[in-house]
């Protein structure tokens, strides 16, 4: 397993990856999560469209990142954003994560991916090129709004909202969290991408609280690394940056999104003399900017299209039209694409192959498809993808930087995040936009966002993150289509700004409340992203005019109050009739209501009490006391000192006898063993101590945690080995 590639210990919330490294239990004794005799925690989610991460503080600041997928030990941090649903009368087929991954590689009609792309969203702003490269079927809902068809047992058709396919992901890290930390998860802060508007992020609220999470916050991935590596910039040897107060500019580009943000970061007390081992950090987002359309699966997009047209072009058979082929030849171009970033050159090779009804190798053959072979260079790929693919991030920045009216050489640092930002070209238009300053790009460790989202969560006194400007442009549009700015974007919060509006007398006046409307000022300099500025209706508000005392104008003062959660309220007062009218904008018309929310949770609930593959991952502690010690009388929920005892007294001969080295892979075997001689040897101390008749609440609280570290190392130790092995075994036999 991975650990956290961070600063030298002691430095930073990088010091510790629970799970990861020998020396974990050693050099802190026991990891606590959360406060101290509290059953309940806050856990910090990094929500992508390609994947998700998690991780939680533990009680001496230091972060710890949950595993999420068992079956995968070199990726376990990592929870893939699939869900393949099943009928709703069979709910235990409905899986998530790397399960369901592998069935849409199989092409199942029933898996959904890129769930950041179906939240919020209307059927008709869905792109064509989506529509036609996904293997679900979207349906138009209420309101137009997009829902998923699902298998049925009869001939009724079966919906589901992307809402409630987002909490099934949700609700699997809050299980898996829970048996990770041991207490009750309760909250999360969940990362967003910038561009996201209120209807998206309200749709990602409800799926949460679907999942039974209460959003305590939720925050921009740019801005979650911000505050992750904060302290590094602060606490900087380098005299150059030795100051109180310094200029980060972040940037993530993961699969699905790019996110920009500039932050100032300062120390809290704002005292170079003081002891900085113990000097907290402020963190204040200056202004933020974004991109849904940018990012590895967007450069994935262009090489498939390329390869497609041309085995298109040279198809005399009809292997192009099979969605097998399309699968395959899309799995090549993402392989293609990682091969492109330390390569020149990529080949594209398929063989012919035969495929099988019902994807079984079993199964009878339903006719040949031909092979394709292909090849691209790196030159060839950055054309193809073009200028305006390859702009969209210094355009990003510039905006970030105009909107706080920062300069170039005014930024301190430059870190770069997310895995798309690995495509040379990206790297090559990031140093040509700070040619002059290149030696201030920095590339942050891996599950940054995830580490970010955790120190928000858990609300301690070193990492503090003031709150976020506003991320998108918002206004009003009236019946004859004209526009009017009410807030700028990266306007801090609280705000509260006010229009006056003039209009004719009318019996009624209907007002519709926009977001994303292109900033004057950029208007004002051209800005490319302007061009490309998606207006979104989050509201509408209706003034009666019927009753006013002017005969011919209206005087309307217009008031956008936006709150320090980023909670949006408009009031239109008429000084005519001294008549206001107050609204509470939460999204537009596809947003759940009350009645949808409670149903999807009755049906989360009903899938979770059917599901095997739920119900394993959370009977999975108690399961791992009758495999080691299957003759103890001894229960989970008993004495955690008495329970230990009888786990390292059965674990321990099989340790040292190396009989566990089959199925345990040789470091984890090594970890394990440190384990368990650690926990023997405290046991010892225990035993030899005056006060062993009366077992304090900080024994239970030691042993408990060393339960849980043996467990979760042996649990997913052997389960992923054993695994590996059954998936080798199939695919001889195939």
């Amino acid at each position: 397993m991975s650990s956290i590639a961070g600063r030298p210990k002691g430095s930073g919330p990088h010091d510790l990856a629970v799970g990861s490294d020998a020396d974990d239990l050693s050099s802190s004794g026991s990891i606590v999560v959360g406060d101290v005799g509290s059953t309940s925690c806050t856990i910090g989610i990094d929500f992508g469209r390609t994947k998700c991460e998690a991780a939680v503080v533990a009680d001496d600041g230091s972060v710890a990142l949950i595993p999420l997928e068992i079956e995968d030990p070199d990726k376990c941090f990592s929870l893939p954003s699939y869900v393949s649903m099943g009928p709703t009368s069979h709910a235990k087929e409905w899986k998530v994560g790397l399960q369901a991954a592998r069935q849409a590689k199989a092409g199942h009609p029933y898996t959904v991916y890129d769930l950041t792309m179906l939240l919020g969203k209307k059927l008709e702003t869905i792109s064509l090129q989506n529509l036609g490269r996904w293997s679900f079927t979207l349906r138009c809902g209420v309101a137009d709004k997009a829902v998923v068809e699902c298998p049925t047992t009869n001939n009724c058709l079966d919906l589901a909202y992307p809402e409630q396919l987002a909490a099934m992901v949700l609700s699997t890290i809050k299980k898996r969290a829970e048996t990770f930390t041991g207490k009750s998860v309760t909250g999360a802060v969940v990362s967003v991408p910038a561009a996201y508007n209120r209807t998206q992020r309200q749709a990602l609220r409800d799926a949460c609280t679907i999942a039974g999470l209460r959003v305590e916050r939720l925050v921009i991935s740019s801005t979650a690394s911000a505050v992750a590596y904060g302290d590094s910039l602060v606490n900087s040897n380098d005299s150059e940056t030795q100051k109180s107060e310094n200029t980060a500019l972040v940037v993530d580009c993961g699969g699905g999104s790019l996110n920009v943000s500039l932050a100032q970061i300062r120390m809290k007390n704002g005292d170079l003399d003081a002891e900085r081992s113990s000097t907290g950090i402020e963190v204040q987002v200056q202004a933020t900017a974004g991109d849904l359309e940018t990012g590895g699966e967007a450069l994935t997009d262009r090489l498939f299209d390329h390869f497609y047209r041309e085995a298109k072009a040279s198809d005399t058979s009809t292997k192009t039209a099979s969605p097998a082929f399309s699968r395959r030849l899309r799995r090549a171009c993402v392989l293609a694409k990682r091969i492109l970033s330390t390569s020149p050159q990529a080949a594209i090779d398929l063989p012919p192959w035969q495929p099988r009804r019902g994807g079984r190798a079993s199964g009878p053959a339903i006719g040949a498809v031909d092979g394709f072979s292909s090849s691209i260079s790196r030159a060839d790929f950055e054309n193809l993808c073009g200028t305006e693919l390859w702009n969209r991030l210094p355009d990003a920045i510039e905006q970030v930087l105009m909107r706080a009216k920062v300069k170039k050489g005014d930024v301190d640092a430059i870190w770069v995040s997310g895995n798309a930002m690995k495509v040379p070209k990206f790297r090559e238009v990031l140093g040509d936009c700070f040619a002059e300053y290149w030696n201030r790009i920095m590339d942050l460790p891996e599950h940054t966002v995830a580490v970010g989202t955790a120190l928000i969560a858990a609300q301690n006194d070193r990492y503090s993150l003031l709150y976020d400007p506003t991320p998108l442009t918002l206004g009003i549009r009236s019946a004859s289509g004209d526009t009017l700015v009410v807030v700028p974007p990266s306007t801090p919060l609280p705000t509260r700004q006010s229009r006056v509006y003039y209009a004719s007398c009318q019996s009624e006046i209907t007002f519709d409340i926009l977001e994303g409307l292109p900033d004057p000022e950029q208007e004002l300099n051209h800005d490319p992203l302007c061009i490309n500025a998606l207006e979104h209706c989050v509201g509408s508000v209706p003034i009666d005019g019927s009753r006013a005392s002017a005969h011919l104008i209206l005087k309307l003062e217009i008031v956008f109050e936006v709150d320090a959660t980023d909670r949006l309220t408009v009031v239109v007062s008429d000084s005519s009739n001294n008549r206001t009218t107050r609204l509470l904008i939460t999204g537009d018309e596809t947003c759940l209501s009350t009645e949808a929310i409670a149903l999807a949770k009755a049906h989360l609930s009903e899938v979770q009490n059917d599901s095997a593959g739920i119900e394993e991952t959370k009977m999975a502690l108690p399961q791992l006391t009758m495999i080691i010690s299957p003759q103890s009388d001894v229960p989970v929920e008993g004495c955690p000192v008495d329970t230990l005892r009888s786990c390292v007294s059965a674990l321990a001969p099989m340790v040292q006898a190396n009989c566990l080295s089959v199925c345990i892979p040789p470091g984890d075997l090594f970890i394990l063993r440190s384990r368990v001689e650690h926990a023997i040897s405290w046991l010892g101390q225990i035993a030899s101590s005056q006060q062993n008749t009366a077992k304090t609440d900080q024994q239970e609280r030691t042993a408990h945690e060393h339960l849980r570290q043996i467990r979760m190392l042996y649990l997913s130790s052997t389960a992923s080995s054993a695994l590996a092995q059954l998936r080798q075994e199939l695919d001889l036999l195939n």
